[in-house]
Formats: C-alpha cells, structure tokens, sequence
C-alpha cells in the first residue's frame, strides 16, 4: 500500500498540469501564423519561452507547431517536427540552407551543369538542430560542396550524403 500512497502525489501532479492551457502566441491553436510573421513579431525571448505557435509554412509548406525555447546560448523558436524533407534543382549554381524554410533533409536533383555549392545559414538555427544533403545524379566533371562550416568543406559524390549539425559557433559536419 506504501507504493500506491507515493505515486498517488505522482497523479494528482499530472492531473493539474492537464488543466494547464498551452499558451499560443499569434492566435490559437486553431489559428496558424507564417513563420515569418512569428520570427519578426513574437522574436524567440525570456518572454515567449515555452510558449507556441502553430505555422502554416514551416520548410515552406508544413503546418505544424514551434515552440519557444532555450538552448543554453539562445531563445529560439524550434520545430516540434524535424523529420520532413525536400527537394531542390541543383545541377548549378549555390543553394542557401536556411533552417525552418529549408527542409531538414534535402535531396539535390539533376545531373550537374556546373559546380554546386550548398551553403548552410545560420539565420533561425539552434543548437542540435542537423541538416541532411542528399546529391543524386551524375557529377560528371563537376563538383557539388558543401561550404561554410567549421573546419573544412565537405565534397558530395554523386549518389552519396552529408550530414551537418548547429552548434553555438556555427555549422560543423556530423558524419
């Protein structure tokens, strides 16, 4: 009987904390924002920490919901789904990653033109958040890199992928 009379505190702690609102910023629940309009309205603070909102574009088309949080250097809004992906034509020129417009995982496609650079940046990134680069296609003579990271560029070989990872100081490979 002694167990039961210790979780029994357990419980009615849950029970309360089910009776909590969720505080969302912008609307509701039922009434999304763009992510835009949240990171220029409701910018990640003291003030919205664990707070919500629900998105209509997040990766630029997923409606889903952020949350407001501390990563030990800085608030920011983090994604509650970090598990969609995309792709891009990328058979010439520079791709910029920016977190929460691009996908978390991103394919390139197209037999290259030209060299390929992508570059991560570090608008709207968080510590832990990853980004996977996926080159498909055929090189050819070409190259496709991976520039702006600490450390040294990283080469994608055709049919091959990288993954990155933000840290307080920047962008570093994962791999």
């Amino acid at each position: 009987m002694g167990w039961f009379r210790d979780f029994s505190d357990v419980f009615s702690r849950i029970s309360a904390l089910e009776n909590v609102p969720s505080i969302y910023v912008g609307g509701t629940n039922t009434s999304p924002i763009t992510v835009v309009a949240l990171l220029s309205t409701y910018p990640a603070s003291a003030t919205y920490l664990n707070n919500y909102a629900r998105v209509t574009d997040l990766y630029g088309s997923v409606d889903d919901i952020m949350r407001c949080r501390f990563d030990g250097a800085n608030y920011r809004w983090v994604p509650q789904r970090t598990d969609f992906n995309g792709t891009t034509a990328a058979t010439t020129g520079s791709v910029t990653i920016t977190p929460l417009v691009t996908p978390p995982t991103l394919r390139g496609v197209g037999n290259l033109l030209g060299n390929v650079t992508f570059t991560p940046s570090a608008t709207n990134a968080y510590i832990g958040q990853r980004q996977r680069i996926i080159m498909t296609g055929s090189l050819g003579i070409f190259t496709s890199t991976i520039t702006g990271l600490l450390g040294s560029n990283l080469t994608l070989l055709g049919n091959s992928a990288k993954t990155i990872e933000y840290a307080a100081t920047g962008w570093f490979s994962a791999d």
